[in-house]
């Protein structure tokens, strides 16, 4: 594995979510299903095309690829249909991911940037025992326009008061790696549960956070210190 030695000047740490710290892309999968099955849809979507973004943008996408859901809100339905998914089975954390994170708020501010609502990302934190180590989060309360559009990492980079291209990004989808990239923030993704992303979008591309060195987090920090 390469030494990470390109990533450097790094002053805080931003994670996605979905897929990226929960195993949790297949909740998405099932609640659009079960909404096209509830709807008597037969029409097979692609599932991927729905990763990283907010529900919302979900919503607008269904609509328009299936009229008969137009008179329905559709966001509501699948926002409380993914949380009581969760609620019976809650996903697994992505395998390193809460060590990772824990390492990270060590050395830096964290945050998460997500399309999920703050409720889903309090049940997280709750869930991990991570909210003394997350310094804030942007739920999809707090941007209009979701990924692949920047706005969401460009507002964590302004509640920082930092430049964009000192916040690493760890990603999954290509939808969120798009916003990283369009911010311009350095992106590592995960592909525990995604494919791997398009050329140029990650600097690295991991299956999990075992495989980032144990003094990643202290390295890159460091990095930022000798710079000053």
């Amino acid at each position: 594995m390469d030494n990470f030695s390109d990533i450097t000047n790094i002053q805080a740490v931003l994670f996605d979510l979905d897929g990226t710290l929960m195993d949790s892309e297949s909740l998405t999968d099932c609640a659009i299903t079960n909404l096209l099955a509830t709807h008597h849809i037969t029409a097979e979507t692609n599932a991927s095309e729905f990763h990283g973004i907010s529900w919302q943008a979900v919503a607008d996408r269904l609509q328009e690829l299936f009229p008969a859901l137009v008179s329905i809100d559709v966001t509501d339905w699948l926002e409380a249909h993914c949380a009581q998914l969760i609620q019976q089975q809650a996903p697994d954390l992505i395998p390193g991911s809460r060590q990772a994170f824990l390492q990270a708020s060590a050395q830096m501010p964290v945050a998460i940037v997500t399309g999920s609502n703050a409720a889903t990302v309090e049940a997280y934190l709750e869930r991990s025992q991570l909210k003394e180590a997350c310094s804030f989060y942007i739920s999809n309360e707090r941007y209009k326009h979701s990924k692949p559009d920047p706005e969401c990492y460009l507002v964590a980079a302004r509640h920082l008061g930092l430049a964009p291209h000192t916040c690493l990004v760890f990603e999954d989808s290509q939808a969120g790696l798009c916003a990283a990239a369009s911010a311009g923030m350095p992106a590592i993704a995960i592909t525990h549960a995604a494919a791997e992303p398009a050329p140029g979008l990650a600097r690295y591309s991991l299956s999990d956070y075992t495989l980032l060195p144990d003094d990643f987090f202290l390295r890159i920090r460091t990095a930022v210190t000798a710079l000053q």
